[in-house]
């Protein structure tokens, strides 16, 4: 795969044996124990989040990609059913930073590339909230205020309405009707969680649907 020209906060980050950055927020292993990326014969496990980065992240407002200060813009990655429920695990980064993400991360560029879970239940980690295991197909760089919020097993953060919003998919802007396609194959998870609450949560969901539809593009 051949990376875009990466921002100089990506080019300053660690690179991988194959040559790519390697994110701020990916955990290190040796010998199947998480480590720092400073010890010799350390590799990153791009699907694992780093000990204690999440928390640093929003306290010390560091961005989520490169690990630099944040300015005012505070940019985030998300699939369709955060941007219909305004509700993600991982914190805001530079805009900048988010758009090289969207550009080169296989699993944001390719949408049928399915989570690679060989080995995870090997590894100690810790995913707050209930986590949707498919492609997302679109993502949305979803730029607005945050708040962190407690659930049972962890933390999430809350999105507040944005500034902006811009969908992406395999590597560039994406089309209404690409982003409406992953939402409707993404919806039907929701919907059975909400089933599950009561009529009051499949009309609160339906509202949160329409409303996350304002920040769609227009219909070519």
């Amino acid at each position: 795969m051949k990376l875009p020209s990466p921002p100089i906060r990506i080019a300053r980050l660690p690179k991988d044996e194959r040559g790519y950055p390697v994110p701020w927020f990916v955990a290190w292993f040796l010998e199947g124990g998480e480590c720092d990326r400073s010890v010799p014969g350390a590799k990153a496990d791009f699907r694992i989040l780093a000990s204690g980065k999440r928390e640093r992240a929003v306290k010390k407002r560091l961005c989520w990609v490169c690990g630099e200060p944040l300015g005012i813009h505070q940019v985030f990655a998300i699939g369709p059913m955060c941007a219909v429920n305004r509700t993600t695990m991982e914190p805001p980064g530079h805009r900048a930073c988010m758009e090289y993400s969207a550009q080169a991360c296989p699993f944001l560029t390719v949408p049928a590339r399915r989570r690679n879970e060989a080995g995870l239940e090997e590894i100690e980690h810790h995913i707050s909230g209930v986590m949707i295991e498919r492609n997302p197909g679109a993502i949305a760089l979803w730029e607005s205020a945050y708040r962190p919020f407690k659930v049972d097993n962890g933390w999430l953060i809350r999105l507040s309405e944005p500034h902006r919003v811009d969908w992406w998919t395999k590597g560039r802007h994406a089309t209404r009707a690409e982003i409406e396609d992953a939402l409707s194959t993404g919806y039907p998870e929701l919907m059975n969680v909400a089933k599950d609450e009561g009529p009051e949560a499949v009309a609160a969901l339906e509202a949160l649907r329409r409303d996350a539809e304002r920040f769609l593009p227009a219909a070519a």
